[in-house]
């Protein structure tokens, strides 16, 4: 059963990656093109006209939320998978590599900014990524630990009986 949800993190955690650099390897008009229907679904149904500036605002904190979302997920898969194929590594060293990793990705789709048109790099945004993906593994190395104790707790029981 482990090998079987080790096989669909891992899945999960490389569409996810892949799903995160297809967004963040867009220009800036393709990104404006992409977020477009999701904002005119938000603000379309304001009852009086928004600013610019309120527009820009909720285009930010959408865009801000996918990110979240996606790098919780990220984190999530990804820990999963660690945990219950790196069994040998003790928890701390799981969780420094694990979380060294989730960093490089998230710096790398951030740093990668700077070369595509449209886009700017900003590290503050970077580590906000980072944090939802370390969010994301501490959900993960939870739910691992809470299965593996229970299945421990069922072997106990049924070896008293």
């Amino acid at each position: 059963m482990e090998k079987r949800i080790a096989a669909v993190s891992w899945t999960a955690f490389f569409l996810v990656l892949l799903l995160i650099c297809v967004l963040s390897f867009q220009s800036g008009s393709a990104t404006k093109a992409f977020e477009k229907p999701f904002v005119e679904g938000v603000t379309g149904g304001a009852d009086r006209q928004l600013s610019e500036e309120t527009v820009l605002t909720i285009t930010f904190y959408i865009r801000q939320a996918g990110k979240g979302i996606l790098f919780l997920a990220l984190g999530f898969f990804g820990g999963t998978g660690a945990l219950l194929c790196f069994r040998r590594l003790n928890r701390r060293t799981m969780g420094i590599l694990a979380l060294a990793a989730l960093f490089g990705f998230s710096w790398f789709t951030e740093f990668m900014k700077i070369f595509i048109e449209g886009r700017h790099y900003a590290f503050a945004e970077g580590l906000e990524g980072f944090l939802f993906a370390a969010a994301g593994y501490l959900c993960a190395a939870a739910a691992v630990s809470f299965r593996r104790k229970k299945a421990l707790r069922e072997r106990h029981v049924s070896e008293k009986i």
